[in-house]
């Protein structure tokens, strides 16, 4: 199964306005517009986030996370219908830190590189960890940082030494999982977490990979879709279908953290060919 690639995703939302009403507190997505230079997926829009790189489960972050070999966080994939989830990728080598924590750096690691941000805390901050909402750290050359994580993935690890930070992986939840279509070439094993961030930050694209940043409502972004101003893929189509159904930023807050102790559910799409175009089926119910 080599051919198949592991890549975790980050959906990171903010709340949209002031307004301090619990049934109704609307939120904003980060959304990031592929470069029209890339190979893959060129000038689609997504959430950030990119393939695994082997420091990413390196064992020197059980000197830099907090209480890494104790963590409770979990990656409980679950398969169509209750079924054992299909295994398209290798575990970890024997010595590295688990998956539940390394896909997560993957995703913060991926973040900073794409749009800036960086969801890391500081050593010994007072917070406590699997908090419900993420921040992001200002550090000194911070976009030197940024480029040589870019360069070389093993340098994120020296930024969080030198730095005294690490990755909050405890404020990632455990949101989906998407396998690629089996008809399409470039296969993917993606997991989808997300992190909630109380303010709105100033994300840059990097120039290279992305063109584009914004952030929008749902109904803003799928909008955008039926007009034809936004290509989004089977995934960030359907995910932004489910979130829209959430009215309140502290309520989806609240659910994700319970569902992401219970696991989620692996999705493998189908495409079929049709003479004018393409058909996406996913898992369900026949009516």
């Amino acid at each position: 199964m080599s051919f198949w690639r592991e890549a975790s995703s980050v959906i990171l939302l903010t709340k949209s306005s002031n307004m301090k009403n619990v049934c109704r507190d609307p939120f904003k997505i980060l959304c990031i517009k592929r470069s029209e230079i890339i190979s893959y997926l060129p000038n689609y829009t997504v959430f950030p986030g990119g393939t695994t790189e082997k420091s990413d489960s390196s064992p020197e972050w059980t000197n830099i996370i907090p209480d890494c070999t104790n963590s409770n966080l979990n990656l409980n994939i679950i398969g169509n219908s209750g079924s054992p989830a299909i295994k398209f990728v290798s575990d970890n080598e024997e010595g590295s830190i688990p998956k539940c924590l390394s896909l997560r750096v993957t995703a913060i690691r991926e973040t900073f590189e794409e749009s800036g941000i960086l969801l890391c805390k500081k050593v010994n901050c007072g917070q406590s960890e699997n908090c419900a909402t993420v921040n992001h750290l200002e550090i000194d050359s911070i976009d030197r940082w940024r480029k040589l994580v870019q360069k070389n993935a093993s340098n994120f690890i020296n930024l969080c030494n030198e730095n005294n930070c690490y990755p909050d992986v405890g404020a990632l939840h455990l949101w989906s999982n998407w396998l690629t279509p089996p008809l399409l070439k470039t296969k993917f094993d993606t997991k989808f977490f997300l992190a909630f961030i109380e303010s709105s930050v100033n994300a840059s694209p990097d120039g290279v990979e992305t063109s584009q940043m914004t952030w929008s409502t749902p109904d803003e972004m799928l909008s955008r879709f039926v007009n034809g101003d936004e290509k989004l893929v089977t995934p960030q189509y359907y995910e932004l279908l489910r979130l829209k159904q959430f009215t309140s930023f502290t309520k989806l807050t609240n659910f994700a953290c319970t569902r992401s102790n219970e696991g989620c559910e692996q999705v493998l799409p189908m495409v079929i060919v049709t003479k004018d175009g393409y058909l996406t089926l996913l898992p369900g119910k026949r009516f």
